[in-house]
């Protein structure tokens, strides 16, 4: 298909481009709209004692029993009994995470909520009785054998992670773009009406003879048609 056959899709066909992409724009604000909003609050614990290089290398392969260990129902209970959530263990547990973080040896926390500050309040608790039930654990413990646990910072400010309406849009705009391209496309293919003297020569193997102006009437603005004259066959 010749370049200037694509640039006259896009000129018969361009106005579905804009408007294919408009009613997705349209459609995921509207969807976002629809959507409960949820914020984040994250805190890291660091995870240190008095370790040779050996015992280092140990430590960092427990940091993910140690992480899975701050997603138990004994903590979460805890905390839901310190806050006064009345949620219930499960509850709370769906919608914290824990994950080690290797290469510094730290346990990344964080606890999603409609509430930005009950979000805040959720993942410091966690970080605080996961400290202190570990340090209790590590009490029988020589003290060059213990690992100690302690927050890095306060837990931060709790920010919006869904719905992340600039991407949604941005996504949806983008999409329509190509949808609108394909559709466009797509129509002309489907459309076989002849539209030009290239059409002619190209479907019907025809050269036309003449171009009529056509008019509906004297005070209508006139417009260009195709006339096809026929070359009688001699007999």
């Amino acid at each position: 298909m010749p370049l200037g056959d694509y640039l006259g899709v896009l000129r018969r066909r361009g106005w579905l481009i804009p408007l294919v992409a408009a009613i997705a724009v349209v459609s995921a604000f509207g969807f976002t709209r629809t959507q409960t909003s949820l914020y984040r609050s994250s805190v890291r614990l660091e995870v240190s004692g008095r370790f040779d290089y050996g015992a280092q290398l140990t430590v960092e392969r427990q940091l993910s029993p140690l992480a899975a260990r701050i997603l138990t129902t004994e903590i979460a209970s805890e905390v839901d009994r310190r806050l006064k959530l009345d949620l219930g263990a499960q509850a709370l547990l769906a919608r914290v995470r824990a994950a080690p973080i290797a290469e510094v040896v730290q346990i990344q926390v964080d606890a999603d909520d409609v509430d930005p500050p009950r979000a805040e309040a959720v993942v410091r608790e966690f970080a605080r009785v996961f400290e202190e039930q570990h340090a209790a654990r590590e009490q029988s413990k020589p003290v060059s054998e213990r690992t100690i646990i302690t927050a890095l910072d306060r837990p931060s400010a709790a920010s919006l992670v869904w719905p992340q309406t600039r991407t949604m849009l941005l996504a949806a705009g983008i999409l329509g773009l190509l949808v609108g391209v394909v559709l466009a496309f797509a129509l002309d293919f489907l459309d076989d009406t002849l539209k030009s003297p290239d059409d002619l020569q190209r479907h019907l193997g025809l050269s036309p003879l003449a171009m009529l102006p056509l008019s509906r009437n004297a005070g209508e603005k006139r417009r260009r048609g195709l006339g096809l004259v026929g070359v009688p066959r001699s007999r």
